[in-house]
């Protein structure tokens, strides 16, 4: 029986990947119609937009660029991704790029010689406790206060746990913002050395050429079985093992399936025969202002700038997609993007992101051609303190045969990182329990 995968967001399309390679043929039922979830691009006008600002990172060691290099290409971002320069961090009227190992924090011109010097103290404490391989529930900002100098090193660090966790540095959990800085917890000398210490940290982040949709679409093109609107309305379980899918009227016999979409929802697909742990989860989305210029009038060459509010509020993030790629505007124009985090009302937040845009791109309005405010979901956990991924379930279930995966389930990292790790750990579970 092939096995039967429900939802083509990014946890989906990963694990579908990984069977496919391994002659299993997976069907996956995708209720919308498109594929790819919150990896999704459209027009507005003769421009082409992304659900929100988007670029995929850690090109060199993450969780999703490596599994993409060993599925589909190895040279796959060679042929199919533009990177981006760097960060531009802006407060008040100082502004540096985003440092990257700890040499050029001791030159960040952002924060003060003094934060410097705790912001290096509190990364070498990160490599320690990392080491010990303890979990790291609580607040970060219960845990970074001791270092915390000045209102700007507290801005600062406030913006990166916005970025990292969805959410201010008072209610962001300390796991999801180590992970940030730390990902692996069992550190060498030699690994602090070449990327941390002196190495340009290099995180590498790549905007997919043709925009955010040609992502899960590298992977349907690999010969990937995904029928759009195909909702599925209940899992088939008997005798504590799945034996296939419903939709309509219509059964699917399988021993093998794979969820996908939310795990809040997986206990009435399963008539509550599903018995993991479901914490609470806070789902957050993002607001992003889209330009469009009716000619070349400023230049980023690639790099992107984030704006650290003066308060504990989300920071604003902005750079042109046809920096990477001209193709999603009209000959001749840009294409601007400013994303945060909606924290606030729509109508307050679009004033405040203005403002930013005002200050990074001044006289814009004499060029404006098109404007889209878009609000989109960001991720379908929200990792607040007492709510980390050290609570979520894991990718084997009670059920034999069910499997889940995404970004509410445990796994490092966020977005497509998330659900490419989790893929990977459901692929172990399967291998173990196939006998592959």
């Amino acid at each position: 029986m092939r096995p039967i995968i429900i939802g083509s967001g990014m946890g989906g399309l990963t694990i579908g990947l990984i069977l496919k390679k391994h002659k299993m043929e997976p069907i996956i039922f995708e209720k919308r119609s498109h594929v790819g979830g919150s990896f999704h691009s459209y027009k507005v006008g003769e421009y082409q937009v992304d659900t929100g600002l988007h670029m995929l990172t850690r090109g060199t060691t993450g969780e999703l660029p490596m599994l993409m290099k060993k599925y589909i290409d190895p040279e796959i971002f060679q042929k199919k991704f533009i990177e981006q320069k760097t960060y531009e961090v802006c407060l008040r009227n100082k502004h540096d790029y985003m440092p990257t190992n700890l040499s050029k924090i001791m030159k960040f011109k952002v924060i003060s010689p003094k934060d410097r010097v705790s912001f290096t103290r509190m990364m070498i404490k990160f490599l320690r406790i990392t080491r010990e391989g303890t979990d790291f529930d609580g607040s970060s900002y219960d845990y970074v206060k001791k270092y915390i100098t000045s209102n700007d090193m507290l801005y600062f660090l406030n913006s990166l746990s916005w970025m990292c966790n969805g959410c201010s540095i008072k209610d962001g959990s300390l796991s999801r913002f180590l992970d940030t800085f730390i990902r692996q917890k069992k550190l060498s000398p030699q690994f602090v050395l070449k990327n941390l210490a002196k190495s340009k940290g290099a995180e590498e982040d790549w905007y997919p050429i043709g925009g955010l949709k040609e992502i899960p679409k590298m992977f349907v093109d690999e010969g990937l079985d995904v029928r759009i609107q195909q909702q599925v309305d209940e899992i088939l379980i008997q005798d504590n093992t799945v034996v296939g899918v419903r939709i309509g009227k219509t059964t699917h016999k399988t021993n093998m399936v794979i969820y996908g979409g939310l795990i809040r929802d997986l206990p009435q697909l399963t008539r509550n025969k599903i018995n993991i742990p479901i914490p609470k989860t806070d789902e957050y989305k993002a607001i992003t202002i889209w330009l469009g210029l009716n000619k070349k009038v400023y230049d980023w060459n690639g790099v992107s700038k984030i704006r650290v509010m003066q308060s504990m509020d989300a920071p604003h993030w902005g750079l042109f997609i046809t920096d990477f790629d001209s193709s999603v505007a009209p000959e001749g124009h840009q294409l601007f993007g400013m994303s945060t985090i909606l924290h606030k009302d729509k109508e307050t937040m679009v004033k405040e992101m203005k403002r930013t845009i005002n200050d990074f791109l001044p006289g814009y309005k004499n060029y404006l051609d098109m404007e889209h405010v878009q609000i989109v979901r960001a991720e379908k956990t929200l990792q607040k303190q007492g709510n980390d991924m050290f609570k979520l379930p894991d990718q084997k279930t009670n059920i034999k045969g069910l499997y889940v995966v995404g970004t509410d389930t445990q796994g490092w990292g966020s977005g497509g990182t998330l659900c490419a790790d989790s893929a990977n750990r459901c692929w172990k579970h399967i291998q173990n329990d196939y006998k592959f």
